[in-house]
Parts: structure tokens; C-alpha cells; sequence
């Protein structure tokens, strides 16, 4: 393969020799190949008929259990590499040639079931840079499942249930994973069906019941509960109900949560920085794994991690085309 560009037009194009690959577009592209790395919606798309979508078969299962229909994907081209982003169930970074090597939304730590981002050398290094100040490195993980653990015991001992908080699709699974020994268990709709699919594919996932907040909200038990829950303010409808009827403690999981206030702007008792994505460090850790002659960030601190790498003698620009905002971000 020939050298290869990287430019931003409704994806991240990399044109190489003849062909052209689009990588996590928000709309439909022409382009010979079009690639998804995972089924996160921030990163999801209906492609058109004529697309030819490199992605993993656990990716296009999710998509479609989130209403996107990916069509016939596949998991291999000629001249291209798929490894485990480390980021959710069938996330995928891309690698063409020894030329581009793309993460996608990537984990630099092994968690529960999921294994850290795997590298590969490349010429050109495209990665997420969400969390690219030092600001944010995270704490071990061991150490705050056993805070949470904490957290929750003494809330059992209270007699206060305790509603877990975090995305329904690779959050909510990590926290169905980490904290199965408390009884009872109650999953939000969201996230039990998300749940079903990873214990299809061997995730060991603990069975509870399921909540659907249309029927369920006055028939839970009074008395200490676990629920895992998608994302929602203190002050949505949903969890005001679970706070002032049954008194329930609930606890938001995000990278953000290493601000301090963060949890007040959630309206949550108390919030964890557990994430999916590479802290700062790293993400340090990637580039120099990959040994890029040349960095384009996207997403978040994009800008700030490209000038902290040139200060290390790296070469790197944002993909400003590219960005979104913050709040985008499945983290």
C-alpha cells in the first residue's frame, strides 16, 4: 500500500493508493469501505445500501438492539487489521496497512470481562483523546469497586436501597459485573437488554430482575435493593420517585467524576470515576506503544493532548473538523 492522508469530511477519511475508508462517519459517506468501532449511538449511523461496513459481528448485534441496522458487515478486507479497543463488548480499533492505525474509543486497563486497547506500530496514529489532560488519571480499579462496595454495605445496613448509575451499553455491564453479590438486584429495561445480549456471548453476567419504570416505580420493596440504571439526574422524574419513596442512595460512574463537582451537577449522592476510555497517562502509554511519526487527536481534550505531545517531541494536530462536544461522549 502507498502512503497514506487523513483528513476530516463527515468521518475521519483516510485515502491510501485508490481506495478510501471512512472511520466512525455520523451520516452516510461514499467511500470504499466505511468502518464502526463500536455500537455506542455517539458513534452509530444508517448506512445506505451501497456502504460496505467493516465491523465486528458483536458491534452489529448491538447496533441493531439500538436501532441502527448496520446490514451485512464484515470483520475483514484486504490489507486491514482489526484489534480489541479494550472499549465495550465488539469494539474494534483499525489498523491499514503498517500505514494508519485508528482506536476508536479505547481503554488503556483491563476490566471485569473487557481486556485493555491493543496496539499495533503504524505510521500515522488517529486516537481519542476524551481525557487528554492530566487532570484526568483515573484510580485503580480494584480500589473503587472496593469504596463502592463500602458505599453500599453501609447503605444495606441503613436499610437504603442504592441505584448504580452509568451508560446502559458498557458501564451498566462493568457495574452488573463488579457488584453481582448484593441481593436483590433489579435492572432497568435499558440495561437487561443490554445485559442479555453480553450473556449470549459468554459475558458472566449476574440474572436479576427486570425494571420497567412505565409499570414498576411503586411496586419495588422497601428495604436495601441494588439497581443498575442508565444515566439520569437526581432530578429526573425516575430517580426523585426512588429517592423520596424508598430512599435511595444513588451513585453516577464517569470519567468526569474526578471533577468535584460533578456529582452535584448529576444531582447524585456520590459519583465514581470509572470509565471506558484511556486516563491521560494512558493514553501517553498508546502513542508510545504505537511510535506514530505523525498524531491526529479527536474528541475532547484534542487540542491540549496534540501540544503536550509536540512538547514531547512528537509530531500531532487536532482533527478540528472533526470534534464535537464534551457532553457527546459515551464515557
Amino acid at each position: 500500500m502507498g502512503g497514506a492522508s487523513v483528513t476530516a469530511n463527515g468521518g475521519i477519511q483516510v485515502d491510501m493508493s485508490k481506495t478510501r475508508y471512512v472511520l466512525d462517519p455520523h451520516t452516510r459517506v461514499r467511500a470504499d469501505y466505511t468502518f464502526v468501532s463500536h455500537a455506542h449511538i455517539d458513534h452509530m449511523h444508517t448506512p445506505s445500501k451501497s456502504e460496505r461496513i467493516i465491523a465486528s459481528s458483536v458491534t452489529n448485534e448491538l447496533a441493531k438492539a439500538r436501532g441502527y441496522d448496520l446490514g451485512d458487515t464484515v470483520e475483514a478486507a484486504e490489507g486491514v487489521e482489526l484489534l480489541d479497543s479494550g472499549h465495550i463488548l465488539g469494539s474494534r480499533a483499525i489498523r491499514i496497512g503498517d500505514e494508519v492505525y485508528y482506536t476508536g474509543d479505547a481503554s488503556g486497563r483491563a476490566r471485569a470481562f473487557l481486556g485493555k486497547c491493543k496496539t499495533r506500530q503504524a505510521r500515522i496514529l488517529v486516537m481519542e483523546t476524551t481525557y487528554g489532560t492530566p487532570d484526568y488519571v483515573f484510580p485503580s480499579t480494584a480500589k473503587l469497586v472496593k469504596e463502592v462496595n463500602s458505599l453500599i454495605s453501609s447503605a444495606y445496613d441503613r436499610g437504603n436501597p442504592v441505584v448504580l448509575m452509568g451508560y446502559p451499553l458498557g458501564k451498566a455491564q462493568l457495574l452488573s459485573y463488579y457488584f453481582s453479590s448484593w441481593d436483590p438486584i433489579f435492572y432497568h429495561e435499558a440495561v437487561a437488554e443490554m445485559n442479555r445480549i453480553h450473556m449470549e456471548h459468554g459475558v458472566p453476567l449476574k440474572a436479576g430482575k427486570r425494571f420497567d419504570p412505565s409499570e414498576d416505580m411503586d411496586r419495588l420493596p422497601h428495604g436495601p435493593w441494588l439497581m443498575v440504571s442508565p444515566m439520569a439526574s437526581g432530578r429526573s422524574r425516575l430517580m426523585a420517585h426512588l429517592k423520596k419513596k424508598y430512599g435511595a442512595v444513588l451513585v453516577a460512574f464517569s470519567g468526569w467524576a474526578m471533577g468535584s463537582g460533578y456529582k452535584y451537577m448529576m444531582g447524585a449522592d456520590y459519583s465514581f470515576p470509572l470509565s471506558d476510555h484511556c486516563d491521560y497517562q494512558e493514553l501517553l502509554d498508546l502513542v508510545q506503544s504505537v511510535s506514530p511519526e505523525m498524531v491526529y487527536t479527536v474528541h475532547g481534550f484534542a487540542a491540549e493532548f496534540a501540544r503536550d505531545l509536540k512538547k514531547m517531541g512528537f509530531s500531532a494536530r487536532p482533527l478540528a473538523a472533526y470534534q464535537s462536544t464534551l457532553s457527546d461522549y459515551e464515557v
